[in-house]
């Protein structure tokens, strides 16, 4: 129940429009075909721009540690754990974030890389359906202060 490949490709156009020194994105999912295909997406409409993956991400296609439905054979739990973290790691070096409010995992870390993370301004496009709380502070910061002050909504 993703939103289409598409509507995230719109995102990273409107952050190209907003800063055109943009040069690299990182792409993560727990979905393998939806990297894959995304990467193809990206080389065609974007050639220019150097796409970043986690070469050791499990993608457990479940959102769970818990239930392992990995694509990578083998995959344990600390497997999963590693992944996440070696994604969250990455992530902590971006500036833009395009999220769905239907993920936790993404609301969570745009709101990381907001206070821990390594670049100032951070900037997030919810492009779910939903809306809640967590995915509103990720959008917006947490109070008064925050290293983010611009916040684009979709």
């Amino acid at each position: 129940d993703c939103p289409p490949l598409g509507i995230y490709l719109e995102g990273v156009k409107k952050f190209l429009k907003f800063d055109p020194l943009i040069e690299n994105i990182i792409v993560t999912s727990e979905d393998k075909s939806a990297c894959d295909e995304f990467l193809v997406l990206v080389n065609k409409e974007l050639p220019t721009i150097r796409v970043v993956l986690n070469v050791g991400d499990v993608q457990q296609g479940t959102g769970s540690g818990n239930k392992i439905d990995a694509y990578m054979e083998g995959a344990t739990n600390a497997n999963v754990i590693a992944s996440a973290l070696t994604s969250m790691h990455m992530h902590m070096r971006a500036r833009y974030f395009i999220i769905t409010s239907k993920s936790t995992w993404t609301s969570t870390i745009a709101i990381m890389a907001r206070e821990y993370g390594f670049a100032s301004e951070v900037s997030v496009i919810d492009i779910g359906r939903n809306t809640n709380t967590f995915s509103n502070i990720a959008r917006s910061g947490c109070e008064d202060g925050v290293r983010s002050k611009t916040v684009t909504n979709w």
